[in-house]
């Protein structure tokens, strides 16, 4: 594809923070294919043939959700303040008593019910989409443009959008919070579910993926509680869904779920997109945020953090987070900037809470000694992948030396491709093309 297409085209594709408020103030667009037009014309742009095929399904569910009677107090948020409208058996003592992830998690005749029941309950809850591909085709674009388009027809209150990480974070965040202040009342799932709602019952997921066995054993039934309510659901995602949690622990407790989505959900195929956007995107690099070691890679680092931090005063600080103390062994606060080396992010026991807080209190993040990382070090990987995300997702700068480009950053072996690890780092090697890219500095606040 041409370069000055890509440039172009690029520059109206990513800008999603500015494509939402554009649509929110302009209300003439009730469709997400006029919105998508919107935006390929102002960029004089063409359309993308995987794209469309998406804003179609899209499309297809705005028309339902909007031609449902009352659509705007159907799926309005549920106040939580309000007696919840979850109804919930009692537990019994055994379930009040359980302290352990798999018995609270796990199906139980008690807390679970039969999948196709839950269907036939809830007439609101129509079928959702499933948007599946390779990094950088757009999924999260034709997402964003849903979200606005359907917020512009209904309002904001009815559709609210969540990237899974943070998602799951909050959950169980909520469920150790109602145990704690309600010791002995129960399953705390069903109050969970009615306080997740309270920004709006159709709800966007982006970035879905499922790594962690805390989070495979839960989904079940905490989408299942959300489907009886009447929620509906858009995601996005790098793995179809059969490939969900692949050779995951206790696996055959998650593949119900996978039923879930396929029956409940359009399944959208983005794989023969073979542009990624991000990628072309940071062929366009910016000079100063990206150093090898060696042959004064090192130097030129250490002479852009001097840069940035220009008079100001280096300090370590503590960031306090869940409970957790977050360690900042270097930052200049006034300025939003900290630096930090890899392995006291990524080689220690850290979460996606941790570098949500460091994204969300600094603008700039300077990282080093970031290594060549292989199937060994599966568990570095994934704190890797998550601080990426998390940086990203909080449109932080980063500046980072390392032994190699993105795309040598994680080697996997023939055998290994298909693992979530190697899924889930393509995404992660886009995402750092992307913010190396000028556009990215330039769109990003502060720092």
């Amino acid at each position: 594809m041409h370069t000055a297409f890509m440039r172009q085209s690029l520059r109206s594709v990513h800008r999603t923070a500015s494509v939402i408020s554009m649509l929110r103030r302009n209300l003439s667009s009730p469709t997400v294919l006029q919105s998508y037009t919107k935006i390929i014309e102002e960029g004089n742009t063409g359309a993308d043939e995987h794209q469309l095929k998406a804003v179609a399904a899209l499309d297809t569910l705005l028309t339902n959700i909007v031609s449902t009677p009352n659509a705007s107090s159907v799926f309005a948020g549920v106040d939580q303040a309000s007696p919840s409208s979850v109804q919930s058996s009692q537990a019994s003592p055994a379930q009040s008593a359980a302290s352990s992830l798999f018995s609270l998690f796990s199906s139980s005749s008690s807390s679970s019910s039969s999948i196709t029941s839950v269907f036939n309950s809830s007439p609101s809850s129509l079928p959702g989409v499933y948007i599946h591909g390779g990094v950088g085709c757009g999924k999260t674009f034709c997402m964003n443009l849903f979200q606005a388009t359907l917020s512009s027809v209904l309002g904001p209150d009815t559709v609210q959008k969540k990237h899974f990480h943070e998602f799951m974070l909050s959950v169980h965040q909520k469920m150790h919070d109602f145990k704690k202040k309600n010791p002995g009342a129960g399953d705390p799932l069903p109050h969970v579910i009615n306080s997740l709602m309270k920004d709006g019952k159709i709800i966007c997921f982006d970035e879905f993926q499922v790594t962690d066995v805390a989070d495979a054993l839960i989904l079940r039934r905490l989408f299942t509680g959300l489907y009886d309510q009447g929620c509906v659901f858009v995601f996005t995602s790098n793995r179809k869904p059969d490939d969900l949690y692949l050779g995951g622990l206790q696996r055959d407790l998650f593949v119900p779920f996978i039923d879930v989505l396929k029956t409940r959900n359009e399944i959208v195929d983005m794989w023969e997109s073979d542009v990624d956007y991000r990628l072309v995107f940071g062929q366009y690099m910016a000079e100063g945020v990206y150093f090898l070691n060696g042959e004064g890679g090192d130097e030129r680092f250490e002479k852009v953090w001097e840069g940035v931090v220009g008079g100001g005063k280096v300090d370590s600080m503590t960031l306090r987070t869940q409970g957790r103390d977050v360690f900042v062994p270097e930052s200049v606060e006034e300025k939003g900037i900290a630096r930090f080396n890899f392995w006291d992010l990524c080689g220690k026991s850290k979460g996606a809470a941790d570098f949500l807080t460091i994204g969300q209190s600094f603008k700039t993040i300077f990282l080093f000694d970031v290594p060549v990382l292989e199937m060994k070090d599966v568990n570095v990987v994934r704190r890797f992948i998550t601080l990426i995300d998390a940086l990203y997702e909080c449109e932080c700068k980063i500046v980072v030396l390392a032994e190699t480009r993105p795309e040598g950053i994680f080697k996997v072996d023939l055998e290994d491709a298909n693992c979530d690890e190697a899924f889930a780092f393509d995404r992660t090697r886009s995402r750092l093309d992307e913010m190396m890219s000028e556009e990215w500095l330039k769109r990003t606040e502060g720092g």
